[in-house]
């Protein structure tokens, strides 16, 4: 790098050598060496140019790709509370936007920034060397360059955290509405969707606005007083000049070189503006990396090797984000093997117990037990592996069904991954499909039904072949035809492990073990389908309505 910034600075010197030696005397020997050490060194130059340009391009890619990878390992750590308050948009601009924005700084700033600095410090070696008093006249200007700039720079770093700011907010509401179009144009909404992406584009504008002219008033500051630099030399050398106190080499040498000097200094000033643009990148970068996990493993714990798969809650309280708390005092015990689901309306706190089980938060006060260890004393990859989760909602990914399918057991072979298709009902629906398990299913699985992602994420849990099985309303919004195909595959599946169905439809519950009843956070009835019914409780209460309505519900 060096190097490279150093060769340029050789040609105004051969000049004055020109002009001084070549020229007045007419040395013809010198002329032609002049002339093949100047083919010499620019072909260097080029070399040297292309070389440098590889490895910026590969270190700026490489921290790049290290950045992002340690924004994205730092988001896998925190817990979901952080997911369910932050816009995916919000957290899309900062992994993008303010991460390329940092990158850009590292890389192509600071290699400019670092090559302008060697540059400026050799132009004022040679110009000390030529003339000394000259060049005390032509730095005058250089403090008014760099106070300006100062000053300028805190109101372009303000203004781009609030261009960040709204950019992500703009991303977040893209996301949001394609996410929700379906919603959108059932309601006829386009034109209103259409008119808050216009307000909100319209205060991007003028922020934008204001930073483009703060930093083209900062670039015009920079370039005035960088320009006067040149003319200063004109003037003053001129009169040296013709004073006969300096030679015209050694003029046209010095007025190149201050030509070369303010030149870092104007990109000085410009990556001044780069640099404050991109510290508020860096703020947003390191306000999440500074978010420490909630959720962590404690120093010594432990991993089960072989679950048993008893579960317990001992006097549990917890609350979503210190509000009003979702459980005061609950207690109950599942031994292991037991099938047993949890009941009650919505916002009771069936699937708080499921987030508290798998560790996706810890409870305020009170224990978690599984096989008579407290969940946090236990390593999170060893409890997660051994509890298998099936949800309402189904998360697939844009990938084949076989990639899809292998989430559940990297290690799965293809005779495994079709029996676990066929117990999950789902094998033949594979088969039928372009690629077979090849095929590409879409964004969530679009492609296939929601009783077909179901049964695609039953398969993935039995290739899991967790010892806990979690159904949390695992059929709530299927047809009665995918709920029997759906049941079919769970029932097996059951055998021989501990297993919490979070009821929404009836079948699953007359068949449980135990039966346990949660009203506002309460655990107010526990006993099997009968026993409940007989005592005429909740329960029972819950049953009459369903029957009422003819509708196999719970919620």
């Amino acid at each position: 790098m060096m190097l490279l910034a150093m060769l340029p600075l050789v040609d105004p010197m051969i000049v004055k050598v020109l002009i001084d030696d070549v020229l007045v005397d007419g040395n013809m020997s010198l002329l032609k060496l002049l002339i093949i050490g100047l083919i010499a060194l620019f072909a260097l130059n080029g070399v040297l140019y292309v070389l440098t340009s590889y490895i910026y391009t590969y270190v700026g890619q490489k921290i790049l790709f290290d950045i992002r990878y340690d924004f994205f390992r730092h988001l896998e750590k925190l817990h979901l509370g952080f997911f369910s308050k932050t816009k995916t948009g919000e957290i899309m601009s900062r992994v993008n936007n303010d991460v390329g924005k940092l990158q850009q700084v590292m890389t192509t700033t600071f290699v400019t920034m670092v090559t302008d600095i060697i540059t400026l410090v050799g132009i004022l070696a040679l110009i000390i060397y030529l003339d000394w008093k000259l060049t005390l006249v032509s730095v005058v200007l250089l403090p008014f360059i760099f106070v300006t700039q100062f000053f300028l720079g805190k109101k372009i770093k303000k203004r781009s955290t609030e261009s960040r700011e709204k950019s992500a907010d703009i991303l977040s509401f893209f996301q949001e509405t394609i996410s929700g179009m379906r919603l959108i144009q059932s309601f006829v909404k386009e034109r209103f969707e259409a008119a808050r992406f216009v307000r909100k584009g319209r205060s991007l504008i003028d922020i934008q606005v204001r930073l483009g002219v703060m930093s083209a008033i900062a670039g015009a500051a920079a370039g005035f007083l960088a320009y006067l630099g040149p003319i200063i030399v004109l003037g003053y050398g001129g009169y040296k000049v013709i004073h006969g106190s300096l030679t015209i080499g050694s003029m046209v040498a010095f007025y190149a070189y201050v030509g070369r000097l303010f030149g870092p200094i104007y990109r000085l000033a410009q990556h001044n503006v780069s640099i404050q643009t991109a510290r508020a990148s860096i703020d947003r970068i390191f306000e999440y990396l500074d978010i420490e996990p909630e959720i962590r493993d404690t120093r010594g714990s432990i991993v089960l090797r072989k679950m048993e798969g008893s579960i317990a809650f001992d006097g549990v309280r917890f609350a979503y984000d210190h509000e009003q708390p979702v459980f005061e005092n609950l207690s109950f015990d599942i031994p292991p093997g037991r099938r047993v689901a949890i009941v009650g309306r919505s916002g009771a706190g069936k699937s708080t117990i499921v987030n508290l089980l798998c560790r996706f938060y810890d409870p305020q006060s009170g224990k978690i037990l599984v096989d008579n260890h407290d969940v946090r004393n236990i390593q999170l990859r060893s409890l997660r592996r051994n509890i298998g989760l099936v949800s309402q909602e189904t998360i697939l990914f844009n990938s084949s069904v076989r990639e899809n399918l292998l989430y559940g057991k990297t290690s799965a072979t293809e005779e495994e991954i079709k029996e676990a298709s066929r117990r999950a009902y789902i094998h033949e629906l594979i088969s039928s499909l372009p690629q077979r398990y090849e095929t590409v299913i879409g964004e969530r699985g679009i492609r296939l039904s929601g009783g077909e992602r179901q049964r695609l994420s039953i398969a993935r849990t039995i290739l899991k072949n967790p010892k806990i099985l979690v159904f949390d309303e695992a059929t709530s919004s299927l047809d009665s035809r995918s709920e029997r195909l759906i049941q079919d595959a769970i029932e097996p599946l059951m055998e021989g492990r501990t297993s919490i169905i979070i009821a929404h439809r009836l079948s699953t519950v007359v068949n449980a073990d135990w039966i346990l009843v949660l009203d506002n956070g309460r655990l107010v009835e526990t006993g099997t389908h009968n026993e409940l019914l007989t005592r005429g409780g909740i329960y029972r209460m819950l049953w009459n309505e369903m029957s009422v309505k003819g509708d196999a519900s719970l919620n």
